[in-house]
């Protein structure tokens, strides 16, 4: 709105005091447009616009001797101009010698305009003569795909001109829109090494001194997020303190120490992080860990030095918002550029342009600091919109002019001389472009201005000029014009322009329409169906890796083997991951390292590892062979995750349990007193602070309700737990029963083949019932879906997916020599009505455990990392074990199909023994006391994806 109304006002300046007249009569919003006109004028009385100085240069007495100097005076190619400036010339052709150059198009509809302003300025315009004239046509007709693949279709045929002798500075290319085809002009044309010159689009805000000035002074209303900062400290070479700022140590330090945004934020959370690298400083001094402190000296070196960073910056942008008026504000944001980019001698390794736009960017700001007569004191928002404004205007030339082939708008090409030209997006909705009438001036209200404004529909029938005078730029035999079928980008297929229309009827002999177009191209016109369609068909190129491109296709349509051509030596390594990962051998593109040493027998590991194996083994392998993990960005944490809540929860719980069992625990029959639920909610909100400190919690408005809602889920677990007490004749005996982990040996199981697995693990809770009994716990936050019926089936562990319940029961056994155990999760969820699910541990289970582990440990140490990425979930619009995967980005999109075409690879045999045989006769525990109502309780769950509350 603000940006029409300022067009609305500029040509309104054009406008005579009796054409503004008459459009206040009309009434209505036209009346409160020149109102506001008024009133703006009013403002800016002693400011002139161009408008007011050509009035007052064509009224002054002495004219004629200023224009005497200038002698006789040609007016070459007159296009529409202002009626203001069209007035002014009238004045001066009446009183010097002169000459007009006009050219007219054959078609009295574009000629329109240009004819209005000759008109204005006592200038007859040469009625349009079919007769005598006709509008020039094209020669060639390019249907191509999209705007990529128009440009690449010119590149063909700029080649081959210059092949035939066309210097390519006698070749134009002309386009209706700058975007997209600018940067596409720019970037294919420079691929292709050939010399092009046009305007730029780059703005003076995309070059460093732009995007870092606009990036620091929107910190505050960003809120100073995180992500906001290092972004700005990325966006350039910015210094501090006279050293290189270090974006990379700085985002990771950030992030660690779990900064969200807000000053207050920044400061805190960087100084409990120089709090917690004294603590680890002085426990690795303790330890004689000289490498230890030393790592510590550095990173608390570089924690300093990010704080002190986000201090200076913000005295620097607070000093531009607390500065009044215009001078100051301009003044304060130069210290604040210079601050952070240094001073010219910090400059000189700049590029050209580069250290152009800084100048550009400090001259914006000069200009900025002369607007103190118009409003003396800005607000902070009008200062950076008038900044933004500046910076946001395209400055400056791509190439220099003369040097190779010239491309602009099509407003460009009135007056060139060329031996060929291009005209590209010849659509509708582009050339011609799509008709919109004016909000604020409709036509029917610029009519009122007696001439002095343009009618908005009439920029169609202007555009229809300039297209016809870029073909008259070239001889016939050298004009094409591009059709793009579509945008790929949008997904839209376009109609040819009507202004082609005339061109392939002549080429094709008889009147053509845009239906024509529909199914088929005309046969008069060049189709290229695709980019590789033209790639094979093409006797020239547009750069050399489009030529080898197609050498590589043709030789594969022989028989032969892409990755062995000689032009594929760069790219032979991608060709190979495209062709093994689409045929049936599992290769090392699918997760196949044998030989690799990735073995599973000499490390302490979790259930939760090797569960991962067993779900998706190329997940394994990125987690655990090459160490990847998620990126954590505590900025973009909308809410506490649902590990986070796991974990939050499970703390809470372990505290709460220790200090009962400490002070003697419950017995089974006694419910838990109100002074002991008011610990248990004192002790959550003393862990929730700790997360909120750590910027975990997300946005305060959804942690407000997830922190009651999580505290009610506490007290209503007590009331479970009073419950499964009472039922079991349990009582909590042991919490965080630890096994290969600290000082704990690690539970060994051996295997039928000699070899041996350590596993480490904690066990949320053990409780003891009567003769001896122990009952194993494993809290778990989500629903419990995917544990449903676990009791009932014989196999625990769920074709290795659950190993969790079955290695605890191992280890309680082991160290607590228990004659009876079962294992089995809690769901700590209000919805899934905290149902448990589990099983007594018996011979045939223990016997399916070592089978498991066995499989699993033979897949590992042979290197098969395959992709199993399940059946599809129409829900969620994605795979089963893909839903929570970190890598699900990283994995080819059509992984499904690859893992279908490679299910008999012999290499994947060794996962069919993760497949059960039938047991007809399970086994039963007759000492475990009773264990029917495992995996019985609870309400039907409706969702999955819980999380473990225990720590393996």
């Amino acid at each position: 709105t603000e940006r029409a109304l300022a067009v609305a006002v500029g040509e309104l300046s054009n406008v005579s005091i009796a054409g503004r007249s008459a459009i206040r009569g009309h009434g209505g919003q036209a009346t409160a447009i020149i109102e506001l006109f008024d009133a703006i004028k009013g403002s800016l009385r002693g400011f002139h616009d161009e408008a007011d100085v050509a009035r007052a240069a064509g009224h002054r007495s002495d004219l004629a001797h200023v224009v005497l100097p200038f002698g006789h005076m040609i007016w070459h190619l007159p296009g529409p101009i202002s009626a203001p400036l069209a007035s002014f010339l009238r004045s001066v052709l009446s009183i010097a010698p002169a000459t007009v150059v006009v050219a007219t198009s054959g078609t009295a509809e574009a000629d329109h305009e240009v004819a209005r302003t000759m008109r204005i300025a006592g200038i007859e315009f040469p009625p349009s003569n079919p007769a005598l004239l006709s509008p020039p046509l094209a020669d060639h007709i390019i249907s191509v795909t999209d705007a990529d693949d128009e440009v690449r279709a010119v590149l063909r045929e700029v080649i081959q001109l210059v092949a035939q002798g066309t210097p390519l500075d006698r070749i134009g290319i002309f386009h209706p829109v700058p975007d997209p085809y600018v940067r596409i002009l720019e970037q294919q044309f420079a691929a292709a090494n050939i010399p092009a010159n046009g305007p730029s689009r780059r703005r003076l805000g995309e070059t460093i001194a732009g995007r870092v000035l606009m990036g620091a002074l929107a910190l505050p209303s960003d809120r100073w997020r995180r992500d906001r900062v290092i972004a700005l400290v990325n966006s350039g070479p910015l210094r501090h303190d006279d050293k290189p700022a270090r974006p990379a140590v700085w985002d990771m330090l950030s992030r660690y120490a779990g900064v969200v945004g807000g000053l207050k934020d920044w400061r805190t959370k960087l100084q409990g992080e120089l709090h917690r690298i004294q603590i680890a400083e002085n426990e690795a001094a303790e330890a004689g860990n000289n490498s230890g402190v030393k790592r510590m000296i550095d990173q608390r070196a570089d924690t300093e030095d990010l704080a002190a960073f986000v201090d200076t910056l913000a005295q620097g942008v607070a000093a531009v918002d607390s500065s009044v008026g215009w001078p100051a504000r301009a003044e304060a944001a130069t210290q604040l550029l210079h601050g952070l980019l240094g001073g010219p001698q910090l400059r000189g390794w700049w590029p050209e342009a580069e250290l152009s736009a800084f100048e550009q960017v400090e001259s914006a700001l000069e200009r900025l600091a002369m607007l103190d007569e118009i409003e003396p004191e800005p607000s902070m928002a009008v200062f950076l919109r008038a900044l933004s404004s500046e910076l946001s205007v395209a400055r400056g030339r791509s190439g220099r002019f003369g040097n190779g082939v010239v491309y602009g708008p099509l407003a460009s090409a009135p007056g060139q001389d060329l031996d060929a030209v291009f005209i590209l997006g010849c659509t509708e909705g582009l050339c011609p472009a799509a008709r919109r009438e004016d909000v604020l001036l409709a036509d029917s209200v610029r009519k009122l201005a007696g001439g002095d404004l343009p009618l908005r529909l009439g920029q169609i029938d202007e555009q229809h000029r300039l297209f016809l005078a870029a073909l008259a730029a070239a001889p016939t035999g050298n004009r094409w014009l591009l059709f793009p079928r579509g945008d790929l980008r949008s997904s839209r297929r376009a109609r040819p322009s009507r202004w082609l229309l005339p061109t392939a009827s002549a080429l094709e002999g008889k009147p053509l329409y845009a239906t024509d177009f529909e199914d088929e191209s005309p046969s008069s016109i060049y189709e290229v169906a695709s980019h590789a369609d033209a790639l094979v068909q093409a006797s020239h190129f547009a750069s050399v890796d489009e030529r080898d491109i197609a050498q590589v296709f043709a030789y594969v349509q022989d028989g032969g083997d892409p990755g062995e051509h000689p032009t594929s030596e760069l790219v032979e390594r991608g060709l190979r991951v495209q062709l093994a990962r689409r045929s049936s051998a599992f290769t090392e593109f699918d997760g196949n390292i044998a030989g690799f040493g990735a073995g599973a027998g000499g490390d302490v590991m979790s259930a939760s590892r090797l569960e991962m194996w067993a779900t998706c083994g190329f997940r394994y392998f990125l987690s655990y062979v090459l160490g990847l993990s998620e990126r954590d960005d505590p900025e973009h944490t909308v809410e506490l995750s649902a590990l986070d809540r796991g974990s939050a929860m499970h703390d809470v719980l372990e505290r709460f349990m220790r200090e009962q069992v400490q002070a003697g625990p419950p017995a089974p029959d006694e419910p838990w007193s109100t002074a002991q639920r008011a610990r248990a909610q004192e002790i959550a909100t003393e862990s929730f602070a700790e997360y909120e400190r750590r910027g975990r919690t997300g946005r305060r408005i959804e942690w407000e309700t997830q922190k009651s809602d999580l505290l009610a889920l506490i007290d209503d677990f007590l009331t479970s737990d009073d419950q499964y007490r009472l039922e079991h004749s349990s009582t909590p005996a042991h919490l965080e029963l630890a096994f290969g982990m600290a000082s704990t040996d690690p539970l060994e199981i051996a295997l039928d083949d000699g070899r041996s697995l350590q596993f480490r693990g904690m066990i949320d809770r053990v409780d003891e019932g009567p003769h001896g009994n122990k009952r194993i716990v494993d809290y778990k936050t989500g629903s419990g879906t995917q544990y449903k019926g676990l009791a009932a089936e014989d196999d625990p562990t769920r074709q290795g997916t659950l190993l969790q319940l079955g290695l605890y029961a191992e280890a309680a056994s082991a160290q607590l020599g228990a004659s009876g155990v079962s294992s089995e999760y809690w769901m700590v969820n209000t919805s899934a009505g905290f149902a448990r699910f589990g099983y007594p541990w018996t011979p045939s289970h223990r016997d399916r455990l070592i089978d498991v582990l066995t499989t699993i440990a033979d897949g590992i140490e042979a290197g098969v990392f395959a992709a199993i990425p399940g059946d599809w979930q129409s829900f969620r619009n994605t795979y089963d074990n893909c839903a929570y995967c970190d890598f699900a980005g990283v994995c080819p999109r059509d992984r499904a199909e690859h893992a279908d075409e490679k299910a008999d690879a012999p290499e994947l045999a060794v996962r069919v023994a993760l497949v059960p045989k039938p047991n007809p006769e399970p086994d039963t525990a007759s000492n475990l006391g009773t264990t029917s109502n495992l995996g019985t309780t609870g309400n039907p769950a409706t969702t999955s994806g819980g999380v473990t509350g225990g720590r393996t």
